[in-house]
């Protein structure tokens, strides 16, 4: 039997930066198969006769300005499956399938992960959090785009981690706005920690001469075990302040100055030092 029947083309996988006006139309489509086989088209409900035609799939031609075409041979084998017939019994009266798509506006913007960590214990992050990509483009209406100012990950919980972690993440993705990218790559390196401990000299570098009971502090760190070793005594800043000299008191503040960013203090004994002030003769 031969016979020409309307079928339903849906179009899907739209580029990001453009938006379909016309996703579905009706083509005609000839078959040339067995009465048996045809049943397959008639049984199904009208709703179901459509065949998904995705754009990543076949070569666009770009007619005008918002129009654009496929040749309709790259819908031949979809039709095929969906009737599962040959391709040679299928046939068309148009050559191309013809779409619109109109232009959006596009904003580029950060993208910040949403991920709730815990940590074994003596294990913790090490190093920043990567992002790949870092930030994503977004395409929509320039009303809509203008209320975006970050996007964020799918909520991830994460518990008694104690190795690296690398992990593809959804973005929280709004029906209004198209995304180059849907996902994001995670990445945490992760080591095992120690605590350490630092006797770090006072910087007292002052006009008056000060003398400071006592001279040093000790420093409590968490660091790496990675970078345990390159952590001296003297990465360590710490000074205090003449303005904090006073009458009432004989005692200063201690103040951290610098400390390497790869490790975390926990504790600075003493908090403050006692002083006197080393009058000098006078010639």
């Amino acid at each position: 039997y031969t016979v020409t029947e309307p079928l339903t083309i849906n179009i899907k996988d739209t580029p990001a930066d453009l938006v379909l006006t016309n996703g579905t139309q009706k083509i005609k489509v000839t078959l040339s198969t067995s009465g048996f086989e045809l049943l397959n088209y008639y049984f199904k409900p009208a709703s179901r006769r459509k065949v998904d035609i995705s754009l990543e799939e076949v070569p666009l031609h770009k007619d005008s300005e918002s129009t654009y075409s496929f040749s309709i041979s790259y819908a031949k084998e979809k039709v095929a499956n969906f009737l599962t017939i040959e391709p040679s019994e299928v046939s068309f009266d148009e050559n191309r399938i013809a779409i619109t798509m109109e232009q959006l506006d596009s904003l580029k913007v950060k993208v910040h992960p949403n991920i709730d960590l815990s940590y074994e214990k003596q294990y913790n992050r090490h190093g920043k959090i990567q992002i790949t990509p870092d930030s994503v483009t977004i395409y929509g209406p320039k009303t809509k785009l203008a209320t975006i100012d970050n996007i964020y990950t799918e909520s991830i919980s994460l518990k008694n981690v104690n190795s690296n972690i690398d992990i593809n993440i959804p973005l929280q993705l709004d029906e209004m706005v198209n995304y180059n990218n849907k996902e994001v790559n995670i990445k945490i390196n992760v080591e095992k920690y120690t605590e350490a401990i630092a006797n770090v000299n006072i910087d007292n570098n002052f006009n008056k001469k000060l003398r400071l009971f006592p001279d040093k502090v000790k420093i409590r760190y968490i660091v790496s075990l990675t970078d345990y070793n390159i952590i001296k005594d003297n990465s360590f800043v710490v000074s205090i302040d003449t303005a904090d000299i006073s009458s009432e008191s004989n005692f200063l503040p201690i103040y951290l100055i610098d400390y390497p960013s790869n490790t975390r203090i926990t504790s600075i004994e003493p908090k403050e030092v006692e002083y006197i002030i080393i009058e000098e003769n006078e010639n």
